[in-house]
């Protein structure tokens, strides 16, 4: 039989999960309805039919959290009622062990009448006694009330009512133990089905909030592609892109920094320069400028180098001294993950350690990466 401590703690994870389903309900609806500008979202059938789904899934978290209530309306009853059953239980109890304590002393009383009885009138009656069934015969037998004193009587009366009373009582008693039986079964099965539909709720808000995300996701990545795009076109290749055109660009060298602008400097051969070079002690660490891919070469004139392929645009780092442990090609990073270190590999060896970075918006050509990395480090 569980007692309320069990049952508390069986319900605490149960209110603690909804009390914090509550709390991310409102948060669920600003994700799905604010992320992304009402007019934005007609702008391709991915996102309306993502939104469709969304409702649909948001529609069944609402249902799955009223059968949540109902099935926790109806748990918390049946511990109601269980309680109230062991209380009538547990005084029930007491009360047959004070009759059983009281039949006691009444038994023997009533065996002083049957011995009073033999001696007041002979062997005939004691046979009869003797030929009795139970001693609750004996007691109810005409012959031995009949010549029991008015003390007697009373004695025989209170013990026949103390008995019948008790067996009243054992019989109710048995009842409400088998209620309880089947109110701990009932208990068991509910704890199982809050616990599904709590699964349940789960998985149907964490899709419904995955795939939304998702599409959110690649609604942002063509906006972003499409912005750096259109800004690359606007400024020109050696104009590079408006301060602010990457939102959460951040400087690709972790430690002190000196560069200039650089861009179109002419090099050996004929050609320009076609990025920044970033000046930095050897070993300074080289960070993703943004989450990407990563994609290495070696040698040619970059020596060890990285591509990053971020949202709408991709990043090169030349002349590094060495990748970082743990990296592999097409290995997911996030803005600020070291990938490399300074160093003067390449066409670089011999001469001052530099970063050579690249921007290449919608992974095209190369643009001036200056203003960008100005306003970042």
């Amino acid at each position: 039989m569980w007692d309320r401590t069990q049952v508390a703690t069986m319900l605490q994870p149960i209110m603690e999960y909804m009390r914090r389903s509550r709390a991310l309900l409102p948060i669920l609806l600003i994700a799905l309805f604010g992320l992304v500008p009402a007019g934005a979202l007609a702008q391709t059938d991915a996102i309306e039919e993502a939104k469709e789904e969304k409702d649909n899934a948001f529609d069944a978290l609402k249902q799955a959290d009223a059968e949540l209530e109902a099935a926790l309306v109806v748990f918390v009853n049946l511990h109601a009622e269980l309680e109230d059953l062991e209380y009538r239980i547990g005084r029930m109890e007491g009360r047959i062990d004070e009759d059983e304590d009281s039949l006691s002393g009444l038994r023997n009383a009533a065996q002083d009448l049957v011995t009073n009885a033999y001696i007041n009138s002979g062997s005939s009656s004691l046979e009869s006694a003797l030929d009795a069934a139970n001693i609750q015969d004996i007691l109810t037998a005409q012959h031995l009330i009949g010549r029991a004193a008015d003390k007697g009587t009373a004695t025989l009366d209170r013990l026949d009512a103390i008995t019948r009373d008790l067996i009243r009582k054992t019989a109710t008693l048995e009842q409400d133990r088998q209620r309880v039986a089947e109110l701990e079964q009932q208990q068991a099965a509910m704890v199982a089905d809050l616990d599904e539909l709590r699964a349940e709720r789960t998985a149907i808000y964490e899709e419904a909030r995955s795939n939304y995300a998702a599409e959110v996701r690649a609604w942002e990545a063509a906006e972003r592609a499409r912005k750096i795009a259109e800004a690359a076109k606007k400024s020109g290749a050696a104009g590079g892109l408006p301060p602010g055109t990457i939102p959460d660009f951040i400087c690709p060298v972790a430690g002190p920094v000196h560069f200039t602008n650089d861009w179109g400097n002419p090099r050996s051969g004929g050609r320009t320069h076609k990025g920044t070079d970033m000046m930095a002690d050897k070993g300074v660490p080289i960070v993703a400028v943004t989450d990407g891919t990563l994609r290495f070469s070696s040698g040619g004139l970059g020596g060890i180098a990285i591509w990053l392929k971020g949202s709408g645009a991709s990043y090169y780092y030349a002349h590094l001294d060495s990748r970082a442990a743990g990296l592999t090609a097409g290995s997911f990073v996030t803005r600020g993950t070291v990938i490399g270190y300074n160093g003067n590999t390449g066409n670089a060896y011999g001469g001052a350690h530099h970063l050579h970075f690249q921007i290449h918006p919608g992974h095209g050509s190369a643009v001036n990466p200056y203003p960008t990395l100005a306003a970042a480090c």
